[in-house]
């Protein structure tokens, strides 16, 4: 308790001077996002917030652009509590501005993938009922019908645009000094589940100091955030992760970098260029910037990878070129983040995803709901008090097994197991083993089924640029490495694998 209250006196939020400003805030704005923003506006204002593909800002220009752009969108778009409001953007200036305008005004914020399709997007819209739509322009000068619509009934904004009304010129206009908003409580905050095995899901949270607690004193407890200054978020924002690194860094007010879309070139360059200490991502990410230019990452000091399975291969990589500075944060759309693997650990154990943090709860129970004992492989649980169902326990579709010592380790989605002439078989162990190969760029496996053995694993492989690597090879090598029961039926060689927007591997696209 004594080093948490250091680090929040070193912080600025628990001196004399943050618990006034924290207190003002609150009467000023009510219980909101905005209220953070103030916050680390008053603490900071003239520490660079945030910097992106366009331009920067400081922490008051932060603040006062997002107010201004609270009052356009009340006065002029007749946004207000209890609306639902939809944002679909990249990383970008004008989306963040958005976020927390709207959380100021108690709307409810629906974060949707930009990658859709307008057809996919307009599905979305009806079926969670928006009222309104924020949204990047497409680089294409064709708008369906339904936008355009949009447009004219005053029920859509682009983020920025060179001659309509957008996002970013409503946050840029003055508002009237007269008009004070009244304070109220944040909305809900909806971000969608990844559908990679299915169709997305809202998973439905609603922002609280309490909930969000736990996890912030985890990550300055063991993350130790609060040693740094500034913070690039590689991951979507739209995504949980990229959402809670967002108002993790506003709080800290640290310096944060954002770009509009993920190139491993401009990731090194900027973070070599910007001197950046702790960078947020999904292990794709992590993996092509290392094979892009690790040298380029000498500055960080905290890496934190979530969002997709950190695979040992990649891990040892990460510990053996930048050193002991990466941090794996497990978490679903549902539970968010809820488990941590520090540096120390996975020097150990590079395949553990750590232990459940301060407030989270994880068993492992069978297909009776009944807990299992070390070492069985079963299906991994969660509650918490941020969670979407916070005193239920949520099903994280991830089967799992405890070692002696009580750390947890990932064996594979629930639905990717099969049954091989009576032998449960993982893939994950499949694609750990390939990663191993020195001529393995990346693997995929996954179930097929097979007339003997009722199912068999087809492994799907990445060959490392000039590798000579033939499937008889592969075999040869496999063979001194993997039980009878887990060599593929078939292996195929692939130039590149699916993935979705968030980094994870697309398995509908893999299998066909």
């Amino acid at each position: 308790m004594v080093t948490l209250i250091y680090k929040l006196y070193r912080t600025g939020l628990l001196t004399p001077v943050g618990v006034s400003h924290l207190l003002q805030a609150v009467l000023m704005e009510g219980i909101n996002l905005m209220t953070l923003l103030r916050v680390a506006a008053q603490l900071h204002p003239d520490r660079t917030a945030l910097t992106d593909d366009r331009d920067r800002c400081t922490y008051r220009q932060l603040w006062q652009q997002s107010q201004s752009l609270a009052v356009a969108l009340s006065i002029d778009y007749g946004i207000g509590r209890q609306q639902k409001v939809a944002i679909a953007c990249r990383n970008h200036a004008a989306g963040i501005k958005a976020i927390f305008a709207l959380s100021r005004l108690g709307a409810h914020i629906v974060l949707l993938n930009p990658e859709m399709s307008f057809d996919q997007l307009q599905a979305m819209l009806e079926r969670l009922a928006i009222d309104f739509y924020i949204y990047d322009h497409p680089e294409e000068s064709r708008i369906p019908e339904w936008l355009q619509q949009s447009w004219q009934q005053r029920q859509a904004l682009p983020t920025y645009h060179a001659t309509v009304t957008s996002i970013d010129q409503l946050s840029l206009r003055p508002h009237p000094q007269n008009r004070r908003l009244k304070t109220v409580k944040t909305g809900n905050i909806v971000v969608m589940t990844g559908g990679t095995t299915g169709q997305p899901k809202p998973a439905t949270r609603k922002p609280s100091i309490l909930n969000f607690l736990p996890p912030f004193v985890a990550l300055l407890k063991q993350v130790h955030l609060d040693r740094y200054r500034s913070l690039y978020i590689a991951t979507p924002i739209y995504h949980g992760f990229g959402l809670a690194s967002l108002l993790i860094a506003v709080i800290l007010g640290a310096q944060l970098y954002v770009t509009r879309r993920f190139q491993a070139e401009q990731a090194c360059s900027l973070i070599a260029n910007y001197h950046i200490e702790v960078v947020t991502l999904v292990p794709l990410m992590l993996q092509r910037m290392l094979n892009h230019d690790p040298g380029a990452l000498v500055s960080l000091q905290c890496v934190l990878s979530g969002g997709a399975a950190l695979s040992l291969t990649l891990a040892q990589a990460t510990l053996n070129q930048l050193g002991p500075l990466i941090f794996n944060l497990y978490g679903t759309s549902e539970a968010g983040f809820c488990i941590l693997a520090t540096p120390a650990l996975l020097s150990r154990k590079p395949a553990s995803i750590g232990q459940p943090v301060w407030g989270v709860q994880a068993k492992i129970v069978d297909d009776q709901n009944n807990g299992v004992g070390h070492g069985k492989i079963s299906r991994l649980c969660i509650r918490s008090a941020w969670s979407t169902q916070q005193k239920s326990w949520i099903e994280t579709g991830d089967l799992a097994y405890q070692d002696s010592e009580g750390d947890i380790f990932l064996c594979g989605r629930v639905d990717d197991m099969i049954v091989s002439g009576g032998e449960n078989v993982y893939p994950i162990d499949l694609e750990n083993i390939l990663l191993q190969h020195p001529d393995v760029d990346a693997a995929a496996v996954f179930g097929v089924p097979d007339l003997e053995f009722g199912q068999r694993l087809q492994a799907v492989v990445i060959k490392k640029q000039q590798a000579r690597l033939s499937e008889a090879l592969l075999r040869d090598w496999l063979r001194l490495r993997v039980a009878r029961y887990q060599m593929p039926a078939v292996i195929e060689f692939r130039n590149e694998l699916p993935y979705t927007a968030l980094g994870k591997l697309d398995r509908k696209t893999l299998r066909g």
